[in-house]
């Protein structure tokens, strides 16, 4: 069967002159971490590595994580997908094939996670991947989905996701004409949300104002904001790379283009970019895939995810969290809890731990069906700043979908 990394670093000569007891088994678990730190996404990697050292220290300062009659130091190492296919699929190469980890953490978007996964089933690599919409990873370009063996993923469902823009826009406050602008780019997420969203917006009898998908990087969207005004759209919904939504946002504004509602996944989802917007981003409407509304604690750090954020932000002065904060330090909970219910570092039975995951994280309860995948909750969310510090911050106001995300302010409408 085949082993995760085990080392006996002692020779020969050392066994006999030393005490018998100095020779146990030292046992070590490297993790190869592919997350874009660079390119138009590097806004989910930018607790990186802070997270990997919160999590890792208090472990490996007791002698590492207990394991069967073992204690495993865990490692990691960074490798680059650049925001890209091409870019995460080379990171995962060098991971697996030079660095040789035991484990892939693949996380931030199709483009981050998808190629990991195929390699990781090509080599036989345990895998867990995270912030990628559950079909956005499942299914294959021919619309089946695909069968993992090696590869465990968590995060929302489209379905949650379109429920949660459905009920969003029915609680705008004094409703909305019914005229939808779609912003949903050339890339995976844009093809995919498009194809899903259309057809449930038109059966509410909403009336949308497509114009077509476009490519990602375009620096002039006028046609398209020129299309949406002569269209009267008062509500419009997107998934937009943080560079898109910003010039995008700019435009509109300098072009006096002001809707009723934004809801826009992606960008939104990061304090960074929304800084850079400035006043444009105030009010922008977004699914909350993660914040501290969200019930669950780490097992194995002890905080909520209320601790967590207090604790990265005192730690890391002037930045504000994000998601992918949580959902890295959930996806070291369901590797930490696989490897002590498994009782070993054997693959095999690693793998068959993953399977039968039921685990209460900062994300929520992580528990994987048979097609290797866990839906975690959903909330609305929409940027404010706090009247009091002017901090950025994001509200949660819509939990319909999961009561368990609480609410904590009221929506309102965009910039009114």
């Amino acid at each position: 069967m085949k082993k995760l990394f085990v080392g006996i670093g002692l020779t020969a000569l050392m066994l006999t002159a030393l005490p018998q007891e100095s020779f146990a088994q030292q046992c070590s678990v490297t993790v190869g971490r592919v997350v874009p730190i660079t390119g138009p996404l590097l806004d989910m990697g930018r607790e990186t590595p802070w997270l990997d050292e919160n999590k890792l220290k208090q472990i490996n300062a007791t002698g590492g994580l207990q394991v069967g009659g073992k204690k495993c130091m865990i490692k990691y190492k960074i490798f680059d997908s650049k925001g890209t296919m091409g870019g995460s699929g080379q990171a995962a190469t060098k991971a697996i094939l030079d660095s040789k980890v035991d484990v892939v953490f693949a996380q931030g978007t199709p483009d981050t996670t998808n190629a990991p996964s195929e390699l990781c089933e090509r080599y036989k690599v345990p895998c867990i991947t995270s912030n990628t919409p559950v079909e956005a990873w499942l299914f294959g370009p021919g619309g089946k989905p695909k069968k993992y063996s090696y590869t465990y993923h968590f995060f929302f469902g489209v379905p949650d996701l379109v429920a949660n823009h459905v009920g969003m826009i029915k609680a705008l406050p004094g409703g909305f004409n019914g005229k939808i602008g779609y912003l949903y780019p050339n890339d995976p997420d844009g093809v995919v949300f498009a194809s899903l969203f259309d057809p449930t917006f038109k059966k509410e009898g909403w009336k949308p104002v497509d114009p077509g998908r476009f490519e990602q990087g375009l620096p002039d969207f006028s046609s398209i904001i020129n299309k949406f005004k002569r269209g009267r759209v008062q509500v419009v919904t997107g998934v937009l790379a943080p560079p898109d939504m910003q010039n995008y946002l700019q435009q509109a504004a300098q072009a006096g283009f002001k809707p009723r509602m934004y809801i826009i996944d992606k960008g939104t989802g990061y304090p960074e970019p929304m800084r850079a917007l400035g006043k444009h981003g105030i009010d922008l409407l977004s699914v909350n895939f993660w914040s501290p509304a969200y019930p669950g604690k780490s097992k194995f750090s002890g905080y909520t995810g209320q601790g967590l954020v207090d604790k990265y932000e005192k730690e890391n002065p002037g930045k504000l969290y994000s998601p992918p904060l949580a959902y890295t330090d959930a996806s070291y909970d369901v590797l930490f809890d696989a490897l002590q219910r498994a009782g070993s570092t054997d693959r095999a039975a690693l793998l068959k731990a993953l399977g039968t995951t039921n685990l209460d994280t900062v994300v929520g309860k992580v528990k994987f069906n048979a097609q290797h995948f866990s839906v975690q909750p959903l909330g609305g969310a929409q940027w404010r700043k706090n009247p009091k510090t002017g901090k950025l911050v994001k509200e949660n106001v819509f939990n319909k979908v999961y009561p368990s995300v609480k609410k904590t302010a009221e929506m309102r409408v965009y910039q009114k």
